[in-house]
């Protein structure tokens, strides 16, 4: 500055200034280098930040969706105190329960029933009375194939613990013994009933073989009281299952509790038997049918099965073919002979005055009473 012309005081001054100046400018040089340093950090953390994750694929979704429905199910199951997995929403207990009360109210109701008749002196004629003129036999007996129209040249079959076909659904009858036809084995319960009606329950009867072939309007001879015996026989080896919404269940109850005969081979031969109490029950308010016994007995086995139907309905309902084929325990396997041996029943039982009016249209037998 000296040689610039400046005097050393003046040139002393400026330099002076000069150098205050200068910390300034820096401080400011380095404030503008730290903000662009941190605006740089900051473009930095921006570039380097890790990209945006792709949308999950379909099956990740699925794997999801299940994963919840499987801990949802989870919420909603308990471990009961044996340790099984039962569902908040199972009733299978409160429904196995409610069928337990409602079987031990019939099982008490039966046996009270059973009780008041043995206590009370009762005969089946004071639970089901018909005329002497007539014979009875349970509506749920009626609907059964208990008794069968299978051809007298089959041998019978020894049956254990078969089920029987019942019209009714919620019917069921098991059967222990051998094979019963309506052709004898079904004449000859009713009219062992017959005796019995008027005898306190649980007390004996007695009549003879002659009595009972007179009665059957079979012939009087061995060969027909073999065939009676061999009847009385059969109804009382058998042990039948039997459970109805109406009656609740009863436990091998026996067509005949006993039989046997007394003084074989002489003179004062004579059958004795015992029926069984609970077969009584079957009759009790007012489920049984009766029907007149001359015209009744003297029907072919497949038109007496039709009756027993139809008379068990004070409106009778027409019955499918099939189903009666059934429910007599036919075995029949063509159909067209089948219809000709129901139309041929039809007509027979029309003949016999029990019915106005019994025919086959299409696959339904149809009766007018």
């Amino acid at each position: 500055m000296i040689d610039a012309g400046f005097s050393a005081e003046d040139a002393e001054t400026i330099a002076s200034r000069t150098v205050m100046r200068a910390p300034r400018e820096t401080f400011q040089s380095v404030g503008s280098m730290v903000q662009q340093a941190t605006a740089k950090i900051e473009r930095d953390s921006v570039q380097l930040a890790p990209p945006a994750l792709p949308a999950p694929s379909a099956a990740v979704e699925r794997s999801r969706r299940l994963e919840q429905e499987a801990a949802g199910l989870a919420k909603s199951m308990t471990i009961d105190t044996r340790g099984t997995m039962t569902t908040k929403k199972r009733k299978t207990a409160g429904e196995d329960l409610a069928k337990q009360v409602s079987e031990a109210k019939q099982a008490a109701l039966l046996k009270h029933t059973k009780q008041q008749i043995k206590e009370m002196q009762l005969s089946l004629f004071d639970i089901a009375p018909w005329p002497d003129t007539m014979r009875a036999m349970p509506n749920d007996t009626a609907r059964s194939a208990l008794f069968t129209t299978r051809n007298k040249k089959i041998p019978r079959e020894a049956l254990q613990n078969k089920v029987i076909f019942h019209v009714n659904k919620d019917v069921k009858i098991t059967y222990t013994g051998v094979e019963l036809r309506a052709d004898d084995d079904e004449l000859v319960w009713q009219q062992v009933l017959e005796y019995a009606k008027r005898t306190p329950i649980g007390e004996p009867i007695t009549f003879t073989f002659y009595e009972l072939c007179q009665d059957l309007g079979w012939s009087i001879n061995g060969r027909y009281y073999t065939k009676a015996e061999e009847c009385l026989s059969r109804l009382q080896a058998t042990a039948m299952g039997f459970t109805s919404d109406r009656v609740g269940h009863l436990e091998s109850v026996s067509l005949l509790h006993r039989f046997r005969v007394l003084d074989r081979g002489k003179k004062t031969s004579r059958c004795q038997v015992l029926i069984d109490e609970e077969i009584v029950v079957l009759f009790a308010g007012d489920h049984y049918t009766k029907f007149i016994w001359e015209k009744y007995r003297k029907l072919s086995p497949t038109a007496r099965r039709m009756f027993d139907y139809f008379s068990s309905h004070r409106e009778p309902y027409p019955l499918k073919l099939e189903t009666f084929r059934l429910m007599c325990g036919s075995d029949s396997t063509r159909v067209k002979k089948w219809r000709e041996q129901v139309g041929e029943a039809c007509e027979e039982l029309r003949g016999s005055g029990l019915v106005e009016h019994a025919w086959v249209n299409d696959d339904l037998v149809h009766c007018k009473r």
